[in-house]
């Protein structure tokens, strides 16, 4: 992996621990061969096994077991000079040194193969041997890191089998930490199933990848590899694990994660003791975010010292507020769901409500066209909720949807709320009328017609709807890409597939397995339209590095139904929501932050990335700026600064602070090559987590000046 530290996704654990167990890897058990990986941490003791060695120092790397013979390579690495001692049944090796067992070994004689003093570091192979071992005559303690490859063969009949435990469960949950327990130490051959009787929502079980060994290898059997699809109430079939380490994703809502250990003891987890100078934790290094709770940030910027125009409503999907257990508003199975709205008065940067109770993790919402309402998805779920934007309050709730509606969108007319429904193949969409008009009650509203996609499982996630009518579809489960028509109602083209498009990051490599996790499309500038996906890489040698792909759907290329590729290009860790500016200029990302760091640091934190457009000359489309962001970086969405000009107000999952980017800065910022410039300040948003989707009321992600938005009314 050379360079590669382990972070991001694997925030399930802290760090793993003493490493005082192998780590048993890519076994393939059969009746009478095992062959395996063990990397072991070691201290020598005074050995128990051959008679007069009772004052040496021993350290066993592969013990004696009944019937048992061992055949492969040793290498090591100890803090003394040792001796390498290889038992093997007697008569067996030419010119050995007699040996005569005790202990475990009683009655046993054999033929002992040492090779005395060899140094504190080497390899050393094996045959035919009844136990390996690392030793010291001069009976000095000694501490070593020792690999073993090596193939165990049962002389006659089969191998003994080990012990398994008993099947071991875990709850899948709409709460942090999601997965319970979210890291579980096993051992192989032990039997694992999630159970999700107690899920609101839909929930895969999707392995990301499985670890094989210290130096990183990953089994690309384990690439995106989904063992289970869950319906609320579902328990997946048992899953034996072979040994390794497993990092697991909900598909859907991929910052759902767990560790399952195979093998490996991690003490770190359970707080026996403390991992600061273990092994493992060098190799595996820190982890950027986990499943709460979480540090607070101390580096917060002050508030912006202008203000901005209006309100910013941010999704904070992980909020506990305790007000939640008041009333009756309790959501599925009487229970208070996760979540809030936090709406923020962009004059004064203080907090002025806080939305919560029938939410079930909120995840993105949009304004209607006056402003007078707020379209609030719930992503743990099945339903829409509509707020009263002037009084802050539901206004109707339990609007039935598909399961897990991810995103929202409302028409400029008002005729129209469009949601993409995360664990199917469609967009619903309502009549807004109806959602807005208080004499209808909220179960007599259904969908007034779908768009399906034409790809199974399509799973559309953070989708952008143009006021033309366009929508940028990002099939986020299916690892395809389309626009579509709300007027047509159907897809303009054949969805691309972007595994199949070359990474100029990685020469000679495809994209590969990806999700494109959200999509968006600019105005038309000079004939040209600029169609931007955000990429999340999910091959094991660039997971969750990030890539835009960017396409032309602008009159001189065709249109949306001949989308031309202008380019794919590298940014930071884990891109999610990346909207073009209303006026075109720019592309600010958010990057979650990555799991691997392949060519420098930057590129595992999370990070603020903006790309500056060209509609002359597409080769000069680049990465312009790189802003510091908060751990979990998310949500973007545009909103208007008193006196004129954009603010880009940018959430994160794990930090509840809204950063607010002045985008009348960002050339000042490049040109002085300092990205603080661009930074206006940070909003504290107290004890709200789980920072997601954002919006501005009025919101200028489709009109650049506040003249031309239909809802700057009740800001005026």
């Amino acid at each position: 992996m050379n360079k590669a530290v382990l972070g991001a996704i694997v925030a399930a654990v802290a760090v793993f621990g003493f490493l005082i167990a192998p780590i048993n890897l890519q076994n393939v058990d059969a009746a009478r061969l095992k062959r395996s990986i063990e990397t072991k941490q070691l201290t020598s003791d005074f050995e128990a096994f051959g008679v007069g060695h009772e004052q040496h120092q021993i350290a066993v790397v592969l013990p004696p077991q009944d019937n048992v013979l061992y055949s492969g390579r040793l290498t090591f690495k100890a803090d003394k000079s040792v001796d390498v001692a290889i038992v093997h049944p007697k008569g067996t090796f030419p010119g050995a040194v007699p040996y005569k067992g005790q202990g475990q070994l009683e009655g046993f004689e054999g033929d002992l193969e040492v090779y005395f003093n060899v140094g504190s570091e080497g390899s050393w192979a094996f045959n035919n041997a009844v136990a390996v071992a690392l030793h010291n005559a001069k009976g000095e303690q000694f501490n070593a890191t020792v690999t073993v490859y090596y193939q165990a063969r049962a002389v006659t009949g089969e191998l003994p089998q080990p012990q398994v435990e008993m099947p071991r469960t875990i709850v899948v949950s709409e709460f942090v930490p999601w997965f319970v327990p979210s890291a579980l130490q096993i051992q192989p051959g032990t039997s694992v199933q999630w159970d999700a009787s107690e899920a609101a929502s839909v929930h895969t079980i999707t392995v990301v990848t499985r670890i094989t060994d210290l130096q990183l290898n990953m089994d690309k059997e384990f690439t995106a590899k989904t063992l289970a699809i869950l319906n609320p109430g579902d328990r997946s079939q048992v899953w034996k694990p072979d040994a390794g380490v497993y990092v697991y994703v909900c598909a859907i809502h991929p910052y759902m994660v767990g560790v399952i250990s195979v093998g490996v003891p991690y003490n770190a987890i359970t707080g026996d003791s403390d991992p600061a100078n273990d092994i493992t934790t060098q190799k595996f290094a820190s982890w950027i975010w986990g499943p709460g709770p979480w540090e607070r940030p101390d580096s917060i910027q002050p508030k912006p010292t202008t203000p901005g125009v209006g309100e910013v409503w941010v999704d904070a999907q992980f909020d506990s507020m305790k007000d939640k257990y008041l009333g009756t508003m309790l959501g599925k199975f009487a229970k208070p769901w996760p979540g809030s709205i936090n709406v923020i008065d962009a004059n004064t940067w203080e907090r002025k409500a806080r939305i919560g109770q029938g939410l079930n993790n909120p995840h993105n919402l949009w304004e209607s066209a006056d402003g007078k309402f707020v379209v609030q998805t719930n992503w743990h779920d099945n339903y829409l909720t509509v707020i009263d934007a002037e009084k802050h309050e539901i206004f109707k709730n339990y609007i039935t949807t598909g399961m897990d509606p991810a995103h929202v969108a409302v028409t400029p007319d008002n005729k129209w709320v469009v949601t993409g429904i995360n664990a199917g193949s469609e967009f619903q969409v309502f009549d807004a009328s109806k959602m807005f008009d208080p004499n209808v009650k909220a179960e007599d509203i259904k969908p007034e017609f779908s768009i399906r996609a034409s790809v199974p499982l399509a799973g559309p996630h953070g989708f952008w709807l143009t006021p033309d009518g366009l929508i940028a579809g990002p099939y986020h489960m299916a690892n395809h890409i389309a626009v579509l028509s709300l007027n047509e109602r159907k897809e303009m083209h054949r969805p691309i597939n972007p595994a199949q498009l070359d990474d100029p990051a990685a020469p000679g490599k495809k994209l590969g397995v990806g999700i494109p996790i959200a999509s968006y499309i600019g105005p038309e500038i000079n004939g040209h339209r600029y169609w931007v996906t955000a990429f999340v890489m999910l091959e094991q040698d660039r997971l969750l590095q990030g890539r835009l792909l960017i396409y032309d759907i602008g009159e001189k290329v065709g249109g949306p139904s001949n989308p031309t590729l202008v380019k794919v290009l590298k940014v930071n860790g884990t891109p999610i929501q990346s909207p073009i500016t209303p006026d075109g200029r720019y592309v600010v990302s958010a990057n979650s932050g990555g799991l691997f760091v392949i060519d420098d640091e930057k590129h595992a934190k999370a990070a603020i990335t903006v790309v500056k457009l060209d509609y002359e000359d597409p080769s000069k489309i680049d990465v312009a700026l790189v802003i510091p962001g908060y751990s979990g970086t998310h949500g973007v969405s545009y909103g208007y600064k008193q006196g004129g000009g954009l603010y880009a107000y940018v959430t994160a999952k794990f930090a509840p602070v809204l950063r607010v980017i002045d985008v009348e800065k960002i050339e000042e910022a490049i040109e002085k090559n300092d990205p603080m410039i661009a930074v206006a300040g940070d909003v504290d948003l107290g004890d709200s987590w789980g920072g997601m989707g954002v919006i501005a009321i009025p919101n200028a992600n489709w009109y650049p000046t506040l003249d031309e938005n239909p809802a700057k009314g009740r800001f005026q």
